[in-house]
């Protein structure tokens, strides 16, 4: 199995570096055969090559299937940058990431709004008001005059269609039965109109599966009353990343929020979480967050493959995080003493722990 890694910025290194022993831990309980491929990303490999993702990087991407990146700053690099942006746009848009794949749940620890919340939030990922990510040359944002600014919004057939698949297939192999569809075609007919035309033309090949449709503003106030009627919902890219915002601050914070984002051929594991540069080297930050975002990406890699060792590793993962928590080894950002590496060692040792207790 091939996965390349990309440190990124700030805490990157110390959280790619716990993510990696976590997943060789897991991995060895199952007997699946790693092959890990570091390479740079964001301000060291500007420093090295000139571009915050340069070819030699995007080579080692093109050889492995699935990534671990961490995080990278967002607006913080030298204007002679060629990337020209956020990285990890240029590796959505180079690879079609186009689904973004983000699980929310309340952890005790954070003192959540509410204490039971459970959603995934499936985020169209290539085009909407994003406007790095909605024209083939350029940039989707201009001033015509000094004093009018314009922002194009792109919706496609193609990419609705593909994302509701992925959606549909997403929702029936986490066993759901539900699926919300968040939209504002009130406002945004033709826009939303095809979005919302590509879920309703694949109901019949998904009988399994009602879906919802349901206004943005219908959802944003009643999910914090009703946050059992969603399950998983799926929608466009900017409104995706504003609501599994809303959830994350429900469910207590994104510290512990992962993310996948994924496509037909290749896909990324990313935490939520930005950077946080003031903690960076000092022995403080929560690798949770990549560590479940890996889990996700062996999840996909199942889905992809049919190795069943994949996903024994998912759920290793999974439950040597939660299960280290309730042991009482607990990162500073949850109220507890462990330092990354001390919280690392914990959740390496539980799922030697696990897996002793499981019978011969």
């Amino acid at each position: 199995m091939k996965i390349a890694v990309l440190p990124g910025d700030g805490i990157g290194q110390e959280i790619t570096d716990s993510t990696v022993s976590v997943l060789e831990a897991a991995a060895a309980q199952v007997g699946l055969a790693l092959v890990l491929t570091s390479a740079h990303v964001g301000w060291k490999a500007y420093e090295a090559t000139g571009s915050t993702l340069p070819a030699e990087t995007l080579d080692v991407v093109d050889t492995h299937q699935a990534l671990i990146v961490g995080p990278t700053f967002a607006g913080e690099y030298p204007k002679d940058d060629p990337v020209r942006g956020h990285p990890n746009g240029l590796l959505r848009r180079r690879f079609k990431l186009f689904a973004n794949v983000r699980p929310v749940e309340a952890w005790p620890q954070f003192d959540p709004l509410v204490p039971d919340l459970s959603i995934t939030v499936l985020r169209e990922n290539t085009e909407g008001f994003y406007p790095d990510r909605n024209l083939a040359w350029g940039y989707g944002e201009f001033k015509p005059t000094e004093d009018v600014s314009l922002s194009l919004r792109v919706i496609t057939k193609a990419a609705s269609d593909r994302f509701a698949r992925f959606s549909f297939d997403y929702a029936r192999a986490a066993g759901e039965k539900r699926m919300s569809i968040i939209h504002k075609r009130t406002a945004l007919p033709q826009t939303e109109g095809l979005f919302i035309d590509a879920f309703e033309a694949l109901r019949p090949s998904y009988p399994d599966i009602d879906i919802d449709i349901v206004r943005v503003d219908t959802f944003s106030s009643s999910f914090p009353r009703d946050p059992q009627r969603f399950r998983i919902v799926a929608t466009t890219n900017l409104f995706g990343d504003i609501l599994s915002d809303q959830a994350s601050g429900l469910a207590g914070g994104v510290g512990m929020a992962p993310s996948l984002n994924a496509g037909h051929d290749h896909a990324m594991a990313q935490a939520v979480h930005g950077t946080a540069p003031d903690i960076a080297g000092k022995d403080l930050a929560n690798p949770s967050a990549l560590i479940l975002s890996t889990s996700l990406l062996m999840r996909w890699i199942f889905q992809k493959t049919g190795n069943e060792k994949c996903r024994d590793v998912s759920r290793i993962i999974d439950n040597g995080v939660r299960k280290t928590i309730e042991r009482g080894i607990v990162p500073p950002d949850l109220g507890g003493k462990a330092g990354t590496k001390a919280f690392t060692a914990g959740i390496i040792e539980t799922i030697k722990r696990e897996a002793a207790l499981q019978p011969a």
